[in-house]
C-alpha cells in the first residue's frame, strides 16, 4: 500500500458525536483491511480516492499546538475514522506525538482502536484520569476476524492488549461495533474476557454505512452457512427492528448476570448519523 506524506492545515475537527467536542484523524486510510469499514462511506475518504493508499499527516503535531493556544477542547477523540495505531505509526509516531502534547495540556482523550500496538502508548495514556479507552473487539472468532479484517491484530493479542489495559487502570469499554449479526457473537465475545471488566458498548452494524454487498459476497464465499441469515436482517425495516429489539433482550439478560453496564445503539435502518444516535444510551 502506497505511503503519502500529506501537509495539513487543520488538526481539530469539531465533531458532533456525544462522546466529545473535537475530533483528530492522525492518518488517513487504514491497512487494516476491515471490509465493514465505515470509513469507506466518508465523503474525504471517498473525494481523496485513497482506498489503496494511507496519508501521513506529517506536520499534525505542530499544527494541534498552534490550535490549543486558542481552542481548549473538553474532550478530544482520537480515530473516528482511523486507526490511529496502525502499523504505520511505527514509523512516523504521528499519535504518539499527539498524546505527548495533549497531556502538556492536560486535555482527555477518548480513543477508538482494536490495535495491540496501543500497549506501547499505555504509560503515556494512563498519566491522565480522564482518558478512555474504547477496544474493538466485535468478533470471537479468529477465522472470521482472518475473512473480514485481514490486516487487523489477532484476536489474542487484542485479548492481551485489554489486560494490560486494566492493569494500567486507565478507563476502559470493549466496543462491540459494529456488531454483525450472526457473525459477531455476544456470548462467546464475554466469555473471553475477563469477569472484572464491567463496561460494554454493542453498536448494531448499519447495511448502509457497512459496504453491505463486498460484505454479502465474502461471507458468501467463506461463511456459506451465514449469508441468508445476515441478508434476512437487512431485507426490510420490520426484519431489522425485529432484530434489533431481539439482541437488546439478550444483552439485557447478560447484563443481569454479569452485573455490568451496557450502552446499545441500534441505528436508523435507511441513515446512520441521525440526531438521535445516542453513543451513552445505557441499558437499564
Amino acid at each position: 500500500m502506497e505511503t503519502k506524506q500529506i501537509i495539513t492545515e487543520r488538526v481539530l475537527a469539531p465533531t458532533q458525536i456525544s462522546l466529545a467536542d473535537y475530533v483528530i484523524n492522525p492518518y488517513r486510510g487504514c491497512g487494516f483491511g476491515c471490509l465493514y469499514c465505515y470509513a469507506q462511506k466518508n465523503k474525504n475518504i471517498r473525494k481523496q480516492k485513497i482506498k489503496n493508499s494511507l496519508g501521513v499527516k506529517i506536520n499534525a503535531p505542530s499544527v494541534l499546538e498552534k490550535e490549543l493556544k486558542n481552542i481548549r477542547p473538553r474532550k478530544i477523540l482520537l480515530g473516528s475514522t482511523v486507526e490511529c495505531f496502525q502499523e504505520i505509526e511505527k514509523k512516523y509516531r504521528i499519535t504518539k506525538k499527539i498524546l505527548d502534547i495533549l497531556l502538556k495540556k492536560q486535555i482527555p482523550c477518548l480513543i477508538l482502536t482494536k490495535s495491540s500496538l496501543i500497549k506501547e502508548y499505555l504509560e503515556i495514556i494512563s498519566q491522565n484520569k480522564e482518558n478512555e479507552i474504547y477496544f474493538t473487539l466485535n468478533l470471537a472468532s479468529q477465522k472470521i476476524i482472518n475473512i473480514l479484517e485481514p490486516g487487523s491484530s489477532s484476536l489474542n493479542s487484542r485479548l492481551d492488549t485489554i489486560k494490560e489495559i486494566k492493569t494500567k487502570k486507565i478507563k476502559l469499554r470493549i466496543h462491540m461495533g459494529p456488531f454483525i449479526p450472526y457473525l459477531s457473537n455476544l456470548p462467546e465475545i464475554l466469555s473471553l474476557l475477563p469477569k472484572k471488566i464491567k463496561t460494554f458498548n454493542v453498536e448494531l452494524y448499519h447495511a448502509k454505512m457497512g459496504n453491505f454487498n463486498a460484505l454479502i459476497k465474502k461471507v458468501g464465499e467463506n461463511l456459506p452457512e451465514k449469508k441468508e441469515q445476515l441478508l434476512d436482517v437487512y431485507r426490510s425495516q420490520k426484519k431489522y427492528s425485529g432484530y434489533a429489539q431481539k439482541l437488546k433482550k439478550s444483552i439485557l439478560q447478560l447484563k443481569q448476570k454479569r452485573n455490568s453496564n451496557f450502552f446499545y445503539l441500534a441505528p436508523d435502518f435507511r441513515q446512520y448519523y441521525l440526531p438521535t444516535a445516542n453513543y451513552n444510551y445505557k441499558l437499564k
